[in-house]
């Protein structure tokens, strides 16, 4: 304690509570600033199965089909083998070329949601920010230049999946994944949407949001 401390005790201990205060603020911030890193690649699956599956599709062999165009897109590989293990996962046996009770087609799309693309209906966090000193705020980063920009589009990057009956045709069960991103790219998250199509087969039913870890 200096020689101020000494006569005056009261500015003493106000001088160590503001620190105390400033040092918890700071661990505070830090620990805010984890969790947000530990949450930034978290992402929301919207998925729906209509209704739970029969019981012999449970364990079955299903002859896999790609929509034609899935088959001929440049990543036709990556997503046929996204559904191939989620379709393993979920105890299914799914057969390439060969003739199986049951059929399956897949189909992979991208679509660019204009909805969300006006101010009226931005995507989490909401609509920019203007600053008074003409800087725009966006998803918490600056958007520089002289006026104000649009950010990126944002696109719905989506999975449908049907399983019918190879000899009537009859649709015994399907399922969709949607995930919503500024990314438009199908390969990436290929995985996360087969997955989540078949998440808790074949009981699960109905529309569901699973939250998801992107790698």
């Amino acid at each position: 304690m200096d020689a101020v401390d000494a006569a005056d005790p009261i500015a003493s201990r106000v001088r160590c509570g503001v620190v105390r205060a400033l040092r918890v603020a700071l661990v505070a911030a830090a620990l805010g600033a984890l969790g947000a890193c530990a949450s930034f690649n978290t992402v929301r699956v919207h998925v729906a199965t209509p209704q739970p599956a029969p019981t012999a599709l449970a364990g079955a062999r299903v002859q896999l089909q790609a929509d034609p165009a899935d088959a001929a897109s440049p990543d036709a590989a990556a997503l046929q083998r996204a559904v191939v293990d989620a379709m393993t996962r979920a105890g299914l046996h799914p057969v390439l070329g060969e003739t199986a009770p049951y059929s399956a087609r897949y189909s992979y799309g991208v679509y660019l949601d204009f909805e969300a693309s006006f101010p009226s209906a931005w995507p989490p966090p909401g609509p920019p920010v203007v600053l008074p000193d003409g800087r725009v705020i966006y998803r918490g980063w600056p958007i520089w230049g002289p006026r104000w920009v649009w950010p990126p589009p944002w696109y719905e990057r989506a999975l449908r999946v049907e399983i019918r009956r190879l000899d009537t045709g009859a649709v015994v069960w399907s399922s969709g994944a949607v995930l919503g991103s500024f990314d438009e790219r199908l390969a990436p998250v290929a995985a996360i949407l087969a997955d989540a199509a078949f998440s808790g087969f074949p009981q699960a039913s109905g529309k569901r949001v699973l939250r998801v870890q992107l790698p």
